[in-house]
Parts: structure tokens; C-alpha cells; sequence
């Protein structure tokens, strides 16, 4: 069986996986600084800079520290493009009758995609690619077993998985441009108490890609260890193409341009989420510093049986105190310290804080809007925001062809190892729900005129909107004329 464990959210020793590439695998992947930039990234998508977050104050008698109040803007600005990008309402259709049952089942309701929960992790993988810049969806078989040379038969109680890596787990050894050609994926997993190290690498072997897995235990050095039962070493692939897709924003990586991997959505916007934060700690230290006191002279207060001081109108306590023969002089009143609260201030400031944040991260001028009485429709969202919808169509350029590969190399395995029924050549149409960005039945309408006018060929509207590949929309359409 080839297989990845669990993925687990625990940073991975990079100079150790680095070694073991080399000296098991025969591969060389280098650290061109980008470990270092996703870690930082991860720090601000989890809310949490030691360097900034945790404050320091002197009250002149010693120092204290707490941690700043944040709004978790690098989060919410992953989780929005996520779900602007890859939503339930996403489209994914396969030509072929076969392959697309396969794949989708019948009229959608079951199939390959649906038993994995493709969609909800493709979703959640978008999110975590553009936090760390990168993310990488893996094919594998499970149920099948191969020789020592790692070639596999057919089995129909085999099945596909997909694996998904984020971008400490994702190590690149061959690339052309921006195009990665090999490539080595990790997991950590924790069993009987004992961290181990999982590697999978998908190198070339004359021309066609060869699958192989290791595993390594820290424990007294670098050691390798057995693979569990059922997990292949070696599986010789017999395709051309990769069984892993790769995902990240569609900007150029300026920080370091010979990496093939991607940058975080928010790698230039880090000093602009500093600034929320700072607005927003200083909004809530307001109403923690500035809390209504009152200033008593001693000599107003009285003691309990336990000789601690209270004031004469606290909770349970007297309405009346006996204060001797004293006048009561304007010096023994109550000072009462009632500070100005600078909520509309702060609530401005971070207003305009998060304006520079939607143009930085590609939303716009205002995406993020504090006026709740006012409902943006999707038209308007398109017409007053168009930068949005260029950056969704942008970005779909290169979430589009990832998942076209994931699909196609989960049908291949059907094909090869499955034993499954269908053509070589099925085309993969993913059709994006552009309904938040773009009124979708206005859209409709706009191109049902260029079809009446002989703008638009129906068989294009039907490929567009339902989509069917042109040779199925043009076969639909000469059944429908006769």
C-alpha cells in the first residue's frame, strides 16, 4: 500500500529531512530560506508573533508581560479567499460517462470525490496554501501490493486517496520555472509514545514517475525504521505525469525568485496586520484602563472583623457611616476619575487599517466594511469592487490546473491499477462559483442574448454553464434540433 499517515501540526526538523533526501533517496533538495519565511508566516495565521504579540510594560515597579489583543486578520483573510475560490457550489465534470461516475457518481451523488470529502479539504487546503504560500495534493492506492521492484497488479479492492501537504511538508528536488517536477512530501506520527518520520518522494525513473516511501526515527541519531504493514517501499507508477498537484496564490515570489514555491497571500501585508492589532489592543485597553474610580480618604472607610477596609457603599455594606464630630469639607468628598473613552477613534483607525489590508491582499479597496446597514448585493460587490474579481479570476488560474491533475491522476490510477472501464483521454472541466463576485443569473442572461443574437454558439453557453466538454454540448444541441 502506498500511503501517507495523518498529517499532524507539528513543525518538522528541516535540516534532518534535508539529510535524509540526500543519503536514503539520492536527492538534493536545498534550504533557500523559504523554511524560514514559512514559519514566520505560520506564527502571524495563528494569531500568535512571539515578537510582537506578547507586550512588555514597566508600572515602575517591576515588568510584566500579557499578550496583545488581536483580531486574527492573516486567518480571516485565508479563510475568505478559501471560500471565495472553492465553495460547495464548485463544479467539477469528467467527459467520459465511465470515468465520470467514477469520479462524481450518478448525478453527483456519490463517486470518488464525494467518499474522500474532496471538496471540504480541497477548501481547507486552499486556506492553509495561502497562509504558507504553498500546498500540494498527493495520490496514492491503498489495497494494493507490489513486488520488490515495486510493480504493482491490478486489484479491484484497491482504492484512491488523496493526501494533502502544506508547505513545511512540501520539499522540492526538480523544477522547471514554476513548474515542479519531483518533489519529496513529509508526515510526522506519534506511535507508542515515539515520533517518526514519514518521507514519500515521487522521482523520475526513465521517464516515468516512481513512488517511494521511508521512514526515520530520531531516536539515539537518524534511524531508519520498517514501514508499517501494507505500506509499499517502492511503486513504479508506469505514468508520465505526477500523482501530486500543486497549489499556492498566483504571485510572483519576490522574496526568493529561484524557489519554485509560492508566497503567503499576506507576505507584504504583515506591517498592515501589526497596525490592526495595535488599534485594536489600544480599543480594549481602553475600557480596561479607563474604568470609572472613585478616590476615598481613609478616614471614610471602615474595617470589617477581618481588618480589611471597605467603602460605605459597597455590596452588602451600610448606607450610613459615622464619621465622628468632622466636618465634612470639600477635601473628604468622594473624587470621582471618569476618563474619555476613544472608541470612535480607535474604530476609524482600524477602518482604515483594514482598507490597506483588503488592497494588500488583492480584495480590494474595501472588502472589509464595519457598516452593517447596508447589504452589498453580488452585483454590487462586482461593480464597485472589480479588483476582487480580477484577483478571483487570477487565482483560479492556478487552482484550476491543480486540481484538473488531481483528478486526472486519481483517474489514471482507476484506469491502470483499478481495473476500471474507461477511455484514456477524459476530459476534466472545473467550473468555479463565481456567484459571490458576479450575479451568476444576470451573467446567464447577458450571454442567452449573445446566443439569440449569434454572438455566443449555444454549444458554448452549455459548456460554460453546465459544464459538459464541446464535443458532449455539441451532440446535445444536433439531439435537441432534430
Amino acid at each position: 500500500m502506498v500511503a501517507v499517515p495523518a498529517n499532524r501540526e507539528e513543525n518538522l526538523n528541516y535540516s534532518t529531512i534535508l539529510k535524509c533526501l540526500q543519503e536514503y533517496f539520492g536527492a538534493e533538495a536545498r534550504d533557500d530560506g523559504m523554511a524560514a519565511l514559512i514559519d514566520r508566516w505560520r506564527e502571524w495565521y495563528s494569531g500568535n508573533s512571539e515578537g510582537f504579540h506578547k507586550v512588555f510594560i514597566n508600572n515602575g515597579l517591576s515588568t510584566v508581560s500579557r499578550k496583545m489583543f488581536s483580531l486574527h486578520m492573516a486567518k480571516r483573510v485565508c479563510e475568505d479567499w478559501a471560500n471565495l475560490l472553492l465553495n460547495e457550489k464548485t463544479l467539477i465534470s469528467v467527459s467520459d460517462e465511465k470515468a465520470a461516475e467514477f469520479i462524481n457518481g450518478k448525478n453527483g451523488s456519490s463517486g470518488l470525490l464525494r467518499s474522500v470529502d474532496f471538496a471540504s479539504q480541497m477548501n481547507r487546503l486552499v486556506e492553509k496554501a495561502f497562509a504558507l504560500g504553498t500546498g500540494a495534493v498527493v495520490c496514492g492506492i491503498d489495497g494494493i501490493f507490489t513486488d520488490r521492484s515495486g510493480n504493482a497488479e491490478k486489484s479491484q479492492n484497491a482504492s484512491v486517496r488523496f493526501d494533502y501537504a502544506e508547505a513545511g511538508e512540501i520539499f522540492p528536488i526538480s523544477w522547471s520555472g514554476d513548474d515542479i517536477t519531483e518533489a519529496a512530501f513529509t508526515r510526522l506520527s506519534v506511535e507508542n509514545g515515539e515520533t517518526l518520520l514519514y518521507i514519500q518522494a515521487h522521482l523520475i525513473e526513465n521517464g516515468e514517475y516512481v513512488i517511494y516511501n521511508r521512514c526515520f526515527s530520531e531516536r539515539d541519531g537518524l534511524r531508519e525504521e520498517p514501514l508499517p504493514e501494507g505500506m509499499a517501499g517502492v511503486l513504479r507508477t508506469g505514468s508520465v505525469v505526477p500523482w501530486f498537484s500543486v497549489i499556492k496564490p498566483n504571485t510572483v515570489n519576490h522574496l526568493v525568485p529561484s524557489s519554485p514555491m509560492g508566497i503567503s497571500v499576506f507576505a507584504d501585508a504583515t506591517d498592515v496586520i501589526k497596525g490592526i492589532d495595535l488599534c485594536y489592543d489600544s480599543l480594549n485597553m481602553e475600557f480596561v484602563l479607563g474604568k470609572k474610580m472613585v478616590f476615598l480618604r481613609r478616614d471614610l472607610l471602615d474595617k470589617d472583623d477581618d481588618g480589611n477596609f471597605y467603602a460605605p457603599q459597597d455590596t452588602n455594606r451600610q448606607l450610613f457611616m459615622y464619621l465622628g464630630d468632622k466636618a465634612l469639607d470639600g477635601d473628604m468628598l468622594p473624587q470621582e476619575f471618569n476618563p474619555t473613552l476613544r472608541v470612535e477613534d480607535h474604530v476609524k483607525c482600524i477602518q482604515e487599517q483594514m482598507n490597506y489590508l483588503s488592497s494588500k491582499c488583492g480584495f480590494g479597496e474595501r472588502y472589509y466594511r464595519f457598516d452593517s446597514s447596508n447589504v452589498v448585493t453580488a452585483t454590487q460587490i462586482n461593480s464597485e469592487n472589480s479588483t476582487l474579481f480580477r484577483s478571483v479570476k487570477k487565482h483560479e488560474i492556478i487552482l484550476e490546473k491543480a486540481i484538473r491533475e488531481a483528478v486526472n491522476a486519481a483517474l489514471y490510477i482507476g484506469r491502470a491499477f483499478l481495473g476500471k472501464d474507461y477511455g484514456e483521454n477524459s476530459g476534466v472541466n472545473v467550473i468555479f462559483d463565481d456567484s459571490v463576485i458576479e450575479d451568476k443569473a444576470s451573467a446567464q442572461a447577458r450571454d442567452l442574448e449573445l446566443v439569440r443574437a449569434g454572438i455566443m454558439a449555444p454549444y458554448e453557453f452549455r459548456v460554460k454553464y453546465f459544464g459538459e466538454d464541446e464535443k458532449t454540448a455539441k451532440l446535445i444541441i444536433s439531439e435537441e434540433c432534430r
